[in-house]
């Protein structure tokens, strides 16, 4: 290795790492983890950086790479079915002090953020019960709520903490079925709140929108406190995508999965808001009771002369629709910084309890304290603004700060810039020469740290040799190969012209790989030289002997 050849990838105190991710998961395919990831997305927000998000992919192939090296010599960049939290990947490059500067901050955001679904939840049901049932109004975020209302949030928020509580000890992939549906009811309802405020803007007219468009401006920056907490607290899911990936089969579709999630989602998130802004004069803290007066009628909040079975319905789903995200996001949330903090539980308590019994408290220790919070505070605008900061730490610095930490780590252990490469690192389609091109400078590292044991042992120096010649034909077939990447050209309906600059970008792409080849065989007929040289040495002074 560049720092020390002889020394192991993880100290023994971190050996256990690679071991402990090592789970028995039920794989289940894209659909599936697009529709999970989905429920992260939305139920737990995800900051609309598709940067930050392949950087956390980036982390997590990385990982991976340094546990398999530990054992085999040679990384191997990619997501398996081993799970590697955020805190783990934090102790691994950086050691303990990383390790609790992102249990700290991943603890204090999601503490906020399950105090905010608690108090979505309970609202939403209370406002529910009291329409449907008493056929009142209950607005638990109102200046005056009644005693009446906040009776039936406290008694809606028991019911929450048993259905969320039980579901915190499960799996994510023993969840998957309830996610499933959970995603496709989310789908429906974003969809009913586009086109329900979508007639109701057609509806009102022109000058009604231009009016309610002129009163909030194209941007009021006085409110820009107000909206940075709760968009950040909106936009946040990196921190999950090792819970959410780890069941994905075939890992290759990881980014596929991701990037599909966050576009569908930042979609849905910014048509609402639009149409939101322009569709009402008064808005509530929590958008969908606005539709607690919804018709169904006229532009879809007139006063009905009829039933309207089918405005009861939509009016239903909508309503509904916090309660079925917070319900299916809570568990999520929990799950993962449960397991993140039984990283740092003291181990003579796991040994003793048993690992099992001990992540179950973990989860309940995360999960159980916001549901109290909830019924102290049930302000939802200021849990946002408290929770959104620690967001903003999540959500751009943790995941940034990994592939800068990663990226030198792996540059610093293997010597070269190629080691930091992942199959997520490039978006091109000579990624697979880019690939080889590593993997074989990486074998080539494998194989000349034999060279220096190699003087005093037959099958030693035999397997050295071996490799070294393994390692020639391989470079001198890579520079063979670089010229047919120029045959393989994307896009063939292109026209002419686009074709040609596509060629011409192409051939100087294959050039510089062809160049970089170049030196890697170089460097490895170098290598072969002096492993020519030690073998003689050998020779002649077995014969003096």
């Amino acid at each position: 290795m560049a720092t020390n050849e002889h020394s192991h990838l993880l100290t023994n105190s971190l050996s256990g790492l690679c071991e402990s991710g090592q789970m028995i998961v039920k794989p289940y395919g894209p659909a599936v983890t697009l529709a999970m990831t989905l429920n992260y997305v939305i139920g737990t927000g995800c900051f609309g950086s598709l940067i930050t998000m392949n950087y956390t992919l980036e982390s997590l192939a990385r990982a991976e790479g340094v546990c398999e090296a530990t054992s085999t010599g040679v990384p191997c960049h990619q997501i398996t079915y081993r799970k590697f939290e955020f805190a783990t990947i934090a102790e691994m490059f950086v050691g303990r002090l990383g390790k609790a500067a992102v249990q700290l901050v991943m603890g204090l955001y999601c503490i906020g953020s399950l105090w905010s679904y608690a108090s979505v939840f309970s609202s939403s049901t209370a406002s529910l019960f009291f329409t449907y049932a008493l056929g009142d109004t209950c607005n638990v975020y109102g200046d005056s709520p009644t005693s009446g209302c906040l009776d039936s949030y406290y008694m809606f928020m028991a019911i929450f903490s048993t259905i969320v509580l039980y579901m915190v000890l499960m799996d994510i992939s023993d969840q998957a079925l309830v996610q499933k549906f959970l995603s496709a009811y989310r789908i429906v309802a974003f969809a009913l709140m586009l086109v329900t405020m979508t007639i109701k803007v057609v509806t009102d007219g022109s000058e009604v929108a231009a009016s309610r468009y002129a009163a909030i401006g194209l941007v009021n920056w006085k409110n820009f406190g107000k909206g940075f907490g709760p968009t950040l607290l909106a936009l946040n899911c990196q921190y999950n995508m090792p819970d959410a990936l780890q069941p994905l089969n075939p890992k290759s579709q990881a980014r596929f999965v991701a990037f599909a999630a966050l576009l569908i989602a930042g979609t849905c998130y910014l048509l609402v808001g639009f149409l939101g802004a322009i569709s009402f004069d008064t808005i509530n803290p929590l958008a969908t009771l606005m539709w607690s007066s919804y018709t169904g009628c006229g532009n879809g909040w007139e006063t009905c002369e009829y039933s309207n079975p089918m405005g009861t319905i939509v009016q239903v789903i909508i309503l509904l629709f916090p309660v079925v995200n917070v319900v299916s996001a809570y568990p999520m949330v929990g799950v993962t910084v449960g397991d993140n903090m039984l990283m740092s539980f003291p181990s003579h308590l796991t040994a003793r309890f048993g690992e099992n019994l001990t992540r179950s408290f973990c989860r309940l220790l995360v999960s159980a304290p916001p549901i109290l919070f909830a019924i102290l505070f049930k302000r939802l605008d200021f849990i946002f603004t408290v929770a959104g900061l620690f967001g903003f730490l999540l959500g751009w610095t943790i995941p940034s700060w990994f592939q800068v930490i990663g990226s030198r780590y792996c540059q610093g252990v293997w010597g070269f810039p190629g080691a930091a490469i992942t199959e997520f690192t490039h978006s091109c389609n000579c990624y697979d020469q880019c690939e080889s091109m590593d993997k074989m400078a990486l074998s080539m590292f494998n194989a000349l740290r034999l060279l220096p044991a190699s003087t005093g042992d037959d099958t030693k120096k035999q397997e050295t040799k071996d490799a070294i010649t393994m390692l020639a034909k391989d470079v001198l077939k890579m520079v063979q190969e670089t010229d047919v990447l120029i045959d393989d050209l994307p896009g063939l309906n292109k026209t002419e012209t686009e074709q040609m600059e596509e060629l011409r970008r192409l051939q100087i792409q294959s050039e510089e790989e062809a160049q970089t080849l170049r030196q890697v065989a170089e460097e490895a007929e170098r290598w072969m030289e002096r492993a020519r040289n030690s073998l003689r040495v050998i020779s002649e002074t077995r014969l003096r002997r």
